[in-house]
C-alpha cells in the first residue's frame, strides 16, 4: 500500500486529475439522482386475483380461492400464503423466499393455474396475477371544486385534465373519487311487465338486440369499392324508448310502454367535500422507480396552469407525500451540514493550522460526492436511509486523513523531516491501522446481506453507502492526504525560530498528554482496579438494559390526522353522510384552527373519514400525536351507532403498510386462527374488551367488520328443471330486476355511456318486491321467481381472510402517544393469557410485532457474525492471534456508554438503535486498533521495552484518538438531536453511536494498555513455562543416554 502513497507523491498532477473526474462524476450523478423517502424495497410477493361478480365471500372461499391456494402451494420458494374472500373476487398472496425471481415464480404461478382453470366456474374471469410493489402508492391527492354541474365537472377532468396529468414523466395511474357518471338508465315499471306479460330480460334482450353495429364488407360500384356499414346503435334516447319488444297481436309493445328511459347518472359511491364545499378527488400514483418528488412538482406546476387556464375551477392539493420525503432529506442535508462543519471545527482547535485543516477536511466533500457516483451507477435513490449513511459517515470520514496527517505533522515538528519525506514516512507507519480500522468498520456491514426481512433490505443501503464513502476516505488518506500535505503543508519543524508559539489548547493536549504517559505506569500496575470498576460499570449497564423500551421504528411526527368512521355493512350512502356531517360537527371544535390548514372528508359505502391536515411543522406548535390523543377521548362515544378510529399519520406509515397483514393501520396486530368465523368473532371480541382496559393502549377493534345483512336464495332444482329453466336463467332474472343488467352502450361524441336495465326504484324498496319478480318458462308463460325458490335471512361475512389455509381473525389496537410497542404488546400477551380461549381457537401477535421479533434475530446474528469478521481482518492484519483480541475488549465496554445515552433521551430499542450497535461494533475497535499497532510498531522497529512501548505509545496516538472520536460524535451530533421532519428516523442510530463511542474511547484509554500488558506478560510466562519444560525434558533425556 505505501507504493500507492509514493506514486501519488511522485505523480501529483495525476493524482489531482483523478479526483477532479471523480468529483465530476458525482456532481452529475447527484443531479440526476432520483428522491424517495426509502429504498426501493423489491418484495418478493405476488397476487392473485380473480374476479366473480355477484358471488359471496363464503363461496368465493369454498370455489374459487382454496382451489387456487391448493394449485399455486406447491410452487418452488413459497413461504407462506395468505388469502382474502370477499364478494365478487378473491386474493391469494404468495410470499416466496428473498431472492426469489419473481419473474420466474410469476411463470410457475402460470402454469399450476392453468391446470385447474376448467375446474374453476366458466363464469369467472381468468386468473391474474399482480406484484405488489410499496412505490406504486398515491403520491398527491387533489380537490376539484367548480361551478359547473358535478356531471359536467367529471366529464371534463376525465376527458381533459386527466390526460394532462398522465402525461406527466413520472405518473402511473390516476382514479377520480366523489364524481358522477351519465348512465341510460331503463327503469322498468312492475304493474306494466306484468300486463304485457313480459319480464326484465325481455327488454334487456331486445335493447341488446337492437342497439348494433356490424360490418357489411364490400361490394363493387364499377371501378370502385364501397364498404358496406350497417348503422344499428342508438343515437337518441328517444331510439331506446321506441325499440320494439314484441307484438301483441298486430300492436307493438315498445320499451317506453313498459319502462322510463332516463338520461341519469350513475348510482353514488363517494361523496367529498374539502371545508365543507363538495369536491371530486383526483389520487394520482407515480410509476415505480420515478422520483417522487420530481413527480410532485410537475402536478404542482400542473395545477397552477390548470387553475389558471380554468377560471371555474379550482384545484387544491390536499396530501402530498413528497412535502414529508423533502422535508426530512432536507432535514438530513442540514445535519451532514453542520456535522461536517462541526467537524472541521474539531479539526482546527486540534492543528491550529488552516493548511493542516483544510488537507483533512476535503476528505469529506471527495468521498461524498464519489458516493454520488455511486448512487447513481448503482441505480439507487437519494433517501432516507442512504442520505443518512453520509450523514452518519461524515465524521468517520475524516478519521483516516486525521491519523495519517497528525503523523505526517509529528514527524515534521519532532523529528525536522521535509514535507516530502514526513509525508512518505507517517503515511507508511500508520497505513497498516488505517486499512485495518476501515476493514473492521466495513465488515460489521457483510452480515446485512444474509439479513432475511424487509428491515435488513432498507439497511442495505445504508450499509453501501457508508462503506463506500470509508472505502474513498481510506484511499484519499493514503494518496490525496499525502499529496496535498507534501507540497501545501505550512507546519514548521520543531527547531524553526520563526514557527508560531503552540496555542493555549495545543499546550493543554500536550500537557494531557504527559500527564496520560506517566499515569499508563500507575494504571498497568493497577489492573485489577481497571478490571473491578470496568466489570462494576459493565454490570450497572446490563441492568439498566431491561429499562429500554423496545419497538420496531421510531415515531415520527407527520402533517396529518386520520378520523375514520365505520358503520354497518350495508348502510346507505345517504345514512353514512348524516352520521358524517354529524361527528365532523362535534370534531370541529376540537380542532386548533389557527395551526389547521384544511379539513377534507369523504363518505363511502358503510364508512367515511375526516382528514386534518395540519400547517407545516415550522409553523405550529401542537404535536400530531398528542392532537390525535385529545380527539379520540373528547368524541369517543359521543355519536351513537358508529365506530371511531383516530390516528397520526406517521411520517413512515409505508413501513406499516409492508408489514401488516390484516387491513388495520394500528400499530397492534392480533391473529386469531380458527375455522369458525362466529366463534372467532366472539372470542375477538373479549380480547378486545380486555386490551382496552390496558392503560396505554387507545382503542381497539375488530378487523373484520360485522357482516353484511342479506336474503339467500335458495332454489328449487327439480321444479325449475321441471318447467325447462335454468339456475342461471332464475338468477340472472333476479340480477336484472335488482341490480341492474348491462345492455349495451350509448355512443354519443366519442364517448360511451352504460344503458342498464333495472326495475324502478320503488318497485324494489323491500323482501316483497323479490316475490313480484317475473321469469319466462320454455312455454312462454311468465312465473314469479318466489314459486321457484325458498328465501333466508342471515349476514354474511364482509370477507374471508386465510394464513396456510386456516382461517385468521384480526384485532387491531392503537396505542397512545409515548407507549412503545414492546411494552403494549407484552402487556397486551398477558392480559391474553389471562382468557380462557375456546378450543379450536389460537392466538398470536403479528403485523409490526412480528417482523420486529424477526428483525432482532437477525440483528443478534449480524452482531456475532460481525465480532467473528473483525476479529478474522484484525488477525489477518496483525499476523497474530492474540492482539485482536486485545483490541475487541473495547467492544462489550460500549454498552456503558449505550444505556444511559438511551435512557437520558428517552430513546427506544428500534431497528434504527440496534443498527446503531451493530455500526458501533467496527467503530469502538478502531482506537484500539491505532493504539496496539503503534505499540507493535515501537516495539518492532525501535526494539523498546513493553511498559515503554505502551507509554509512548500512549502518548503519541492520545492526540488523533481523541480528534478522531470528537469528529465522529459531533459530526452526528445534528442527526442525535432529532430536529426537524421526520429527524426521528436517524436520531436513534446517532445517540447510541455517540454514547457508545465517547464512553468506549475514555475507558478503552485506560482498558486496553491494562489488558495489552497482563496478556503479553501471561503469554511470556506460558512461553518460559513451556521452555523450561522442554529444558528440563531434554537434560533428563542427555543425563540418561549411556554415552556421558
Amino acid at each position: 500500500m505505501a507504493s500507492i502513497t509514493n506514486i501519488s507523491i511522485r505523480r501529483p498532477v495525476a493524482t489531482t486529475m483523478f479526483y477532479l473526474v471523480v468529483i465530476t462524476v458525482g456532481i452529475v450523478g447527484f443531479l440526476y439522482l432520483p428522491v424517495d423517502l426509502l429504498p426501493s424495497i423489491e418484495l418478493s410477493r405476488l397476487t392473485v386475483y380473480t374476479r366473480y361478480a355477484n358471488v359471496g365471500p363464503e363461496e368465493i372461499e369454498q370455489i374459487i380461492t382454496d382451489p387456487i391456494e391448493n394449485a399455486v402451494a406447491g410452487v418452488p420458494n413459497v413461504e407462506r400464503v395468505t388469502s382474502r374472500s370477499q364478494e365478487g373476487v378473491s386474493y391469494v398472496s404468495l410470499e416466496f423466499a428473498r431472492g426469489t425471481g419473481l419473474d420466474e415464480a410469476a411463470n410457475d404461478i402460470r402454469s399450476a393455474l392453468d391446470r385447474i382453470r376448467d375446474n374453476l366456474p366458466p363464469e369467472a374471469e381468468p386468473p391474474g396475477i399482480w406484484k405488489f410493489d410499496p412505490n406504486n402508492i398515491s403520491i398527491v391527492t387533489i380537490a376539484v371544486e367548480s361551478r359547473r354541474d358535478l356531471e359536467d365537472l367529471t366529464r371534463i377532468l376525465e376527458r381533459d385534465v386527466a390526460q394532462r396529468f398522465e402525461q406527466i414523466p413520472g405518473v402511473g395511474t390516476l382514479e377520480l373519487r366523489g364524481g358522477i357518471n351519465r348512465e341510460i338508465r331503463v327503469e322498468l315499471e312492475r304493474d306494466r311487465l306484468q300486463a304485457a306479460g313480459l319480464t326484465p330480460a325481455d327488454v334487456q334482450q331486445a335493447i341488446s338486440r337492437e342497439n348494433s353495429k356490424l360490418p357489411g364488407g364490400n361490394v363493387k360500384e364499377g371501378v370502385k369499392d364501397l364498404y358496406v356499414r350497417s348503422l344499428g346503435e342508438f343515437t337518441t334516447v328517444d331510439q331506446i324508448s321506441n325499440t320494439v319488444i314484441q307484438y301483441v297481436g298486430n300492436k307493438p309493445v315498445r320499451v317506453g310502454d313498459v319502462a322510463n328511459v332516463v338520461d341519469g347518472y350513475e348510482d353514488i359511491r363517494f361523496l367529498s367535500e374539502l371545508n365543507g364545499v363538495p369536491v371530486v378527488r383526483m389520487q394520482i400514483q407515480k410509476q415505480s422507480g420515478a422520483n417522487t418528488v420530481e413527480v410532485a412538482d410537475a402536478i404542482r406546476a400542473e395545477v397552477e396552469k390548470v387553475n389558471a387556464e380554468n377560471p371555474d375551477m379550482r384545484m387544491t392539493i390536499i396530501s402530498d407525500q413528497s412535502t414529508f420525503i423533502r422535508q426530512s432529506i432536507d432535514n438530513v442535508k442540514t445535519s451532514a451540514l453542520w456535522g461536517g462543519l462541526l467537524a472541521i471545527l474539531v479539526l482546527y482547535l486540534f492543528l491550529r493550522n488552516g493548511s493542516s485543516t483544510f488537507v483533512i477536511a476535503l476528505a469529506i466533500p471527495v468521498s461524498v460526492i464519489a458516493t454520488f457516483g455511486l448512487l447513481f451507477f448503482g441505480g439507487m435513490t437519494l433517501n432516507q436511509m442512504s442520505f443518512g449513511g453520509l450523514a452518519l459517515g461524515i465524521g468517520m470520514m475524516v478519521d483516516n486523513a486525521i491519523v495519517v496527517l497528525e503523523n505526517i505533522v509529528r514527524h515534521r515538528e519532532e523529528k525536522g523531516m521535509s514535507l516530502m519525506e514526513s509525508a512518505r514516512t507517517g503515511t507508511r507507519e500508520v497505513v497498516g491501522a488505517i486499512i485495518a480500522s476501515t476493514l473492521t468498520t466495513c465488515v460489521i456491514f457483510l452480515p446485512l446481506v444474509f439479513m432475511r426481512t424487509t428491515t435488513g433490505e432498507l439497511f442495505q443501503a445504508l450499509a453501501i453507502v457508508v462503506v463506500f464513502a470509508l472505502a474513498c476516505s481510506l484511499l484519499a488518506a493514503m494518496t490525496l492526504i499525502p499529496v496535498l500535505s507534501s507540497r501545501f503543508l505550512t507546519v514548521k519543524t520543531g527547531d524553526d525560530k520563526t514557527a508560531r508559539k503552540p496555542s493555549r489548547f495545543r499546550r493543554f493536549i500536550s500537557n494531557l498528554e504527559g500527564q496520560y504517559s506517566r499515569s499508563l505506569s500507575t494504571i498497568v500496575n493497577r489492573g485489577s482496579l481497571v478490571f473491578g470498576g470496568t466489570a462494576l460499570l459493565l454490570a450497572l449497564a446490563i441492568w439498566g438494559w431491561g429499562f429500554i423500551p423496545v419497538e420496531l421504528a421510531p415515531p415520527t411526527d407527520a402533517d396529518e390526522i386520520d378520523i375514520s368512521m365505520d358503520m354497518a355493512e350495508g348502510t346507505n350512502i345517504a345514512v353514512v353522510k348524516t352520521y358524517l356531517d354529524e361527528l365532523e360537527a362535534k370534531v370541529r371544535p376540537i380542532l386548533p384552527m389557527d395551526q389547521i390548514q384544511q379539513v377534507a372528508t369523504e363518505v363511502r359505502g358503510g364508512n367515511a373519514s375526516i382528514e386534518v391536515t395540519l400547517k407545516d411543522a415550522s409553523e405550529r406548535t401542537v404535536n400530531s400525536q398528542k392532537l390525535a390523543d385529545d380527539i379520540r377521548r373528547q368524541i369517543e362515544g359521543v355519536v351513537p351507532g358508529i365506530d371511531i378510529r383516530v390516528d397520526a399519520q406517521s411520517g413512515l406509515w409505508v413501513l406499516r403498510r409492508l408489514f401488516r397483514s390484516g387491513d388495520g393501520t394500528e400499530a397492534v396486530e392480533i391473529q386469531l386462527l380458527g375455522y369458525d368465523l362466529d366463534l372467532a368473532d366472539q372470542t375477538a371480541q373479549r380480547i378486545v374488551n380486555e386490551i382496552e382496559r390496558i392503560n396505554g393502549v387507545a382503542g381497539a377493534r375488530l378487523g373484520r367488520r360485522e357482516g353484511r345483512p342479506e336474503q339467500n336464495l335458495i332454489f328449487d332444482r327439480e321444479k325449475i328443471a321441471s318447467l325447462g329453466l335454468s339456475v342461471q336463467d332464475v338468477g340472472r332474472a333476479v340480477q336484472t330486476s335488482i341490480g341492474g343488467s348491462r345492455a349495451g352502450s350509448f355512443r354519443v361524441g366519442g364517448d360511451e355511456y352504460p344503458i342498464t336495465v333495472r326495475m324502478r326504484p320503488q318497485d324494489r324498496l323491500g323482501l316483497e318486491d323479490l316475490d313480484n319478480i317475473s321469469v319466462r318458462t320454455r312455454t312462454g308463460q311468465t312465473i314469479p321467481v318466489s314459486t321457484l325458490l325458498d328465501e333466508d335471512r342471515g349476514r354474511a361475512p364482509t370477507s374471508i381472510q386465510r394464513v396456510d389455509g386456516q382461517r385468521v381473525t384480526y384485532v387491531n389496537a392503537a396505542l397512545e402517544q409515548g407507549v412503545v410497542l414492546g411494552d403494549a404488546v407484552e402487556k397486551i400477551q398477558s392480559a391474553v393469557l389471562g382468557l380462557n380461549l375456546p378450543e379450536g381457537i389460537s392466538v398470536s401477535i403479528g403485523g409490526e410485532y412480528e417482523e420486529q421479533q424477526k428483525a432482532n434475530r437477525d440483528f443478534r446474528i449480524a452482531i456475532i457474525l460481525a465480532l467473528t469478521l473483525i476479529y478474522m481482518v484484525m488477525a489477518g492484519q496483525f499476523e497474530r492471534f492474540l492482539d485482536p483480541l486485545i483490541v475487541m475488549a473495547a467492544v462489550p465496554v460500549a454498552i456503558i456508554g449505550v444505556v444511559p445515552t438511551l435512557l437520558v433521551t428517552g430513546t427506544s430499542l428500534n431497528m434504527q438503535s440496534i443498527m446503531g450497535l451493530v455500526m458501533l461494533v467496527g467503530i469502538v475497535v478502531n482506537n484500539a486498533i491505532v493504539l496496539v499497532d503503534y505499540i507493535n510498531l515501537l516495539r518492532r522497529e525501535q526494539n523498546m521495552d513493553m511498559l515503554e512501548a505502551v507509554t509512548e505509545a500512549g502518548r503519541l496516538r492520545l492526540r488523533p484518538i481523541l480528534m478522531t472520536t470528537m469528529t465522529t460524535a459531533l459530526g452526528l451530533l445534528p442527526l442525535a438531536l432529532g430536529l426537524g421532519a421526520g429527524a426521528e428516523i436517524q436520531a436513534s442510530l446517532a445517540r447510541v453511536v455517540i454514547g457508545g463511542l465517547i464512553a468506549s474511547t475514555l475507558i478503552t484509554l485506560v482498558l486496553i494498555p491494562v489488558v495489552y500488558v497482563k496478556a503479553h506478560y501471561l503469554l511470556d510466562r506460558i512461553r518460559a513455562m513451556s521452555f523450561l519444560s522442554n529444558r528440563t525434558t531434554g537434560e533428563v533425556a542427555t543425563s540418561s543416554s549411556p554415552n556421558v
